[in-house]
Order: C-alpha cells, then structure tokens, then sequence
C-alpha cells in the first residue's frame, strides 16, 4: 500500500501537449460523464503569446492542490471538507449540501460542481489506486510524461536543475520558465519574462 505522505505529484510544464488524455482518463476512473458538467482535471492553454519577441504557447495540467491550509475547508459550512494527516484533502459526498461556495473559494479554480449528484467535487489524486499501489489514472495515461508520481525523496533529483513552484500535493517544473510558489509564471522584467534556455 502507498502511503499519499510519502508522494507528490510533478507536472512538467515543458512536457505536455494537449493530448487531453490525463483529462479523458480522469472522467473514466471517475465515472465524470459529459452530463455531469464536472471536470477534475483540466488542461489550460496558456496563449500564444509573444515573449522578448518569440511566439509561445503552453499547456498547463491543473488539479487540485491539496493545499496546507485549504480555503475550500475554510468556507464549507457543512463540514464535508476535510485534510487528512497524510495531506489529502477530501469531500464526503453525503455532506456536501451543494451550496458551491467551496466553487467559488477555490483561489485555483480546482474545485467542480457535479450537477447530476448536486454535489462538489475535485481531484482526489487517485485515491483508491494509490492506496492499492497504482499510479493516479492521469499519471498512467499521460503520453508526454509530463505527469509523474514521485516520492517525496525523490524530488530533488526529479526536478534537479529545474524552476519549481511546489504548492500542497503538486509540484510544477519547467526549464523554460521560472515559477513563482503560487504557480504562476514570473511576470516583471523584460528579463523575467523570456524563458529560460541554459
């Protein structure tokens, strides 16, 4: 069994294509049908956009956070929200009133709303196949690699050399952009701008 204490998920930022498939293989394991209007996970397209003259687009993974200090647990007032010691943040459905103000709390927009069940929802990282020592469904399908589920002692050498932003479970990496700890790409100077090529 896979302890969720000991692992974090890596997005490679550089790596993905928008193929959809982390997107397509969530809404499987899931069982999230177009109907349902909820989306766990997504793919966002960053541009295009020019940059110190050069043409960009990039393609951005986004999940839940899992964050230390959830403002989704915050705001719900039926308590369907909690963090697990491991780290996990989690949703009892049966709880879950749907009054969607964890939606709208959500400062990453990770948080979805079920409209079939009337209740919220989010990336769970897969807790059922961890926990029987599976990779998350998204990990297992991304053809970039752009998506991994590394320990946590293995980070250092994972993202070795590399501009980070770690935030709750996630940890976003890219050579060619220099990441803030919100997630965010830099945005000041000129010089902050251009990505990084060395």
């Amino acid at each position: 069994m896979t302890s969720f204490s000991k692992n974090i998920m890596v997005i490679d930022i550089d790596s993905c294509v928008r193929c959809h498939a982390c997107e397509v293989a969530c809404r499987q394991e899931h069982d999230l049908a177009f109907e349902t209007g909820s989306r766990w996970c997504r793919v966002m397209t960053v541009g295009p956009r020019r940059v110190a003259g050069r043409l960009h687009m990039d393609f951005v993974p986004v999940f839940c956070r899992h964050c230390d200090d959830p403002l989704c647990l915050t705001v719900c007032p039926s308590g369907a929200i909690t963090r697990t010691g491991g780290g996990l943040v989690l949703i009892d459905e049966g709880a879950c009133t749907g009054c969607k103000l964890c939606v709208s709390g959500c400062p990453y927009g990770s948080m979805s709303f079920n409209e079939t069940q009337r209740t919220a929802g989010h990336c769970d990282l897969c807790r059922g196949r961890v926990e029987a020592g599976l990779d998350p469904a998204c990990v297992q399908h991304c053809i970039g690699g752009a998506l991994q589920w590394v320990a946590f002692e293995e980070l250092a050498a994972v993202v070795s050399g590399r501009h980070t932003s770690l935030s709750g479970r996630l940890c976003y990496v890219s050579s060619k952009w220099r990441l803030h700890d919100n997630g965010k790409s830099e945005q000041g100077t000129a010089e902050s701008r251009t990505p990084h090529t060395g």
